[in-house]
């Protein structure tokens, strides 16, 4: 007895520790939609990294709009009609100009993982910009999917080439909403 009060008295110090950080440290929201978009921009090619993490309590919702049939598997079919469900949900502006998406990636766990709350659907979209003019460009993204099960994430990713600098990112409060400015430089053509 004398043994567990002396170790649970060492470990009051972590205990405290924790118990001061907020819940969102150690839990994965089991009642939420997870929606995370990392945007790479770089010379000819913009891309939408989707990670979908539906919680436990939502799962199911979410898995009735992907596995249409009710068989509790997500064929190739079902798992192109909900990528484009979620793209008509995207709004995508490149300097105030709608941009085109196309689908290029698109990964579904089982839908056993999915209702864990730790299964992950990814989704990889682009938009091909055509020729870019130097200088400060603006892309918009407004992500409409499921508002009312879902929580969002924006941000852009450090671009690869060295003519494209991320100048500037804005979001509303909830990130369903942001604009990106970047800077582009072409290489000088050699003659």
């Amino acid at each position: 007895m004398v043994e567990a009060v002396t170790r649970t008295l060492r470990r009051l110090p972590l205990l405290l520790a924790l118990l001061a950080l907020p819940p969102a440290v150690f839990a994965h929201r089991l009642d939420e939609y997870l929606q995370a978009t990392l945007v790479a921009i770089e010379p000819g090619e913009i891309r939408l990294e989707i990670n979908l993490t539906p919680g436990v309590a939502v799962a199911q919702q979410v898995l009735t709009l992907i596995d249409r049939d009710r068989d509790d598997v997500i064929s190739a079919n079902e798992a192109t009609a909900y990528a484009k469900l979620v793209k008509r949900d995207l709004v995508v502006r490149l300097d105030g100009r709608d941009a085109e998406l196309k689908l290029t990636a698109l990964n579904f766990p089982d839908p056993a993982d999915l209702r864990t709350g730790w299964g992950i659907i990814q989704m990889e979209y682009s938009v091909t910009p055509g020729v870019l003019a130097a200088g400060l460009h603006k892309l918009t993204l407004e992500n409409r999917h499921l508002p009312a099960l879902s929580v969002y994430l924006l941000n852009a990713t450090q671009p690869k080439s060295a003519s494209v600098q991320i100048s500037r990112q804005r979001r509303n409060e909830n990130q369903s909403k942001g604009e990106i400015e970047f800077d582009f430089h072409p290489p000088p053509h050699h003659l």
